[in-house]
């Protein structure tokens, strides 16, 4: 009686237990928000398909899917669909059923749209070449498939050629369709709005903004720095500080080391207890130049550029609108506003510009440069550029969750601004660093401490021999006494 009850005990268990599973599972599935599948020749994903993701997955959460693995259950569990088609094709029977069945807000880009139930009615156009997408002109034209919709369907934007104008984003009901994925130019600042608009997803409403004082190396003005430094202060703008530790100039193949600048060297060690963010430049090896910072108690935790040993950089020249993470969980702030133009006059307008533009992108990150050579008198501008759009949300770097780990260093820095430090340098790295970097200075302490040692044996010698002789001379004297 008793190994029944436990008998059915144990089925009960596994029952519980299945349908606990069964739970996790469905809610997970529940959970799936966008669907992207892609049409590509390669069957692999593209760089556009990498860059919608990127820019989708800054409102929502997004799964990236092959057309041949596409299947009705699996569309089952999502919200919304983008379909991109980069190349003409014959959609796979299964994958074309499931995504005609799908109810969900829904995008349709690119090729093969007449396959699709939605755009079965509409006619193919001339090839055109288009110099305008909506407001935003092309820097170069681009050939185009031009489609003619059914009258049923809404035109939400143009583009035009060079004498006519051709309906390009479309929608009806649920469903939309985008003509081409053409993401250069200032078109890129747009796409964003577009597809969150037609997606209908809710537009996050602030913009994370950073400040980098740059090109800080040994030829930098101290007193200049200084005064830059407090006027951000005061305008209670946080900023991070790129130092370059060693320059290399490859006109005279000299290199120049922080510390032959040693004012501008103890104004930056303040600043570091004071609680100043230090990003990491280096022309050279990333390690070296690391090394050379800690050892002056300046601890860098981020990098410029990309870096094994560092969790974050900032990156310039990038393509990128928002903050990303890697699958490795680095994370990437790229410089979004560019630099202070290096003029006499409207040194900020281009910076502002960029700005503007970065606004009509939700939640894109606002990375501005003011290179530390500049005058302070620029700051006041920004300033209050800045507080006349209170969607701009300045980041304090210092307040991140960072991590820099290599052969001798170890950097935490934890989201309250304290920073964990730890050291693991033996002596003989330590003389081997400092002879790199000043070998003709240990070589000539060497030499005055091989000297000094030479003249104080030399003169323990003669202090030696002379009391030796006065001693023998004193018992010569008592002997012939």
């Amino acid at each position: 009686m008793r190994s029944n009850y436990s008998f059915w005990i144990a089925i009960g268990l596994l029952c519980f237990y299945t349908f606990t599973i069964c739970d996790s599972v469905l809610a997970a599935e529940k959970n799936r928000d966008t669907a992207l599948i892609y049409v590509t020749s390669s069957k692999q994903p593209t760089i556009d398909v990498l860059a919608l993701q990127d820019m989708l997955e800054n409102f929502t959460s997004v799964d990236v899917l092959s057309i041949e693995d596409v299947n009705e259950q699996m569309l089952q569990s999502y919200k919304r669909l983008v379909v991109m088609n980069n190349y003409p094709t014959r959609i796979p029977p299964n994958a074309l059923s499931a995504i005609n069945k799908f109810s969900g807000s829904a995008i349709l880009i690119g090729e093969n749209a007449f396959q699709f139930a939605p755009f079965s009615k509409w006619k193919e156009g001339p090839i055109v070449e288009l110099r305008a997408i909506g407001g935003e002109v092309l820097n170069n034209p681009i050939k185009w498939k031009s489609v003619i919709p059914s009258r049923d369907f809404e035109i939400v934007e143009r583009a035009t050629s060079l004498n006519k104008t051709y309906p390009f984003i479309v929608k009806k009901n649920n469903w939309s369709f985008i003509g081409d994925f053409i993401n250069k130019d200032t078109l890129q600042y747009q796409w964003p709005a577009i597809m969150g608009e037609l997606l209908q997803i809710a537009k996050p409403q602030t913009h994370p903004a950073f400040i980098v004082l740059s090109d800080i190396n040994m030829k930098t003005d101290m007193q200049k720095l200084k005064k830059l430094v407090l006027e951000f202060s005061a305008k209670k703008l946080p900023i991070a500080l790129e130092v370059t530790p060693i320059v290399v100039d490859e006109s005279d193949k000299r290199s120049y080391y922080l510390h032959e600048n040693k004012k501008l060297l103890s104004y930056l060690q303040k600043l570091q207890k004071e609680g100043y963010v230090f990003i990491l430049s280096s022309s050279n090896s990333t390690e070296k130049n690391l090394e050379y910072l800690v050892l002056r108690k300046i601890y860098p935790t981020i990098s410029q550029g990309d870096s094994s040993l560092f969790t974050s950089s900032i990156h310039q020249d990038s393509q990128q609108l928002f903050i990303t993470q890697s699958e490795d969980n680095h994370t990437i702030y790229p410089i979004t506003a560019g630099s202070m133009a290096d003029t006499e006059t409207y040194s900020f307008y281009p910076v502002k510009q960029k700005i503007n533009l970065l606004l009509k992108v939700p939640s894109s990150i606002i990375g501005i440069q003011y290179p530390a050579y500049f005058n302070a008198s620029y700051v006041q501008e920004l300033a209050a550029y800045l507080s006349e759009h209170p969607q701009i949300e300045l980041l304090n770097l210092r307040q991140t969750k960072q991590q820099v780990i290599s052969k001798n260093v170890s950097i935490k820095q934890h989201e309250n601004g304290e920073q964990t430090i730890q050291l693991a340098f033996t002596k003989i790295e330590r003389l081997k660093i400092l002879f790199d970097e000043r070998p003709f200075e240990i070589i000539l302490w060497a030499l005055v401490l091989i000297v000094s040692l030479f003249v104080t044996l030399f003169f323990i010698s003669t202090l030696r021999l002379r009391i030796t002789l006065r001693k023998r001379l004193f018992e010569e004297r008592k002997t012939n006494g």
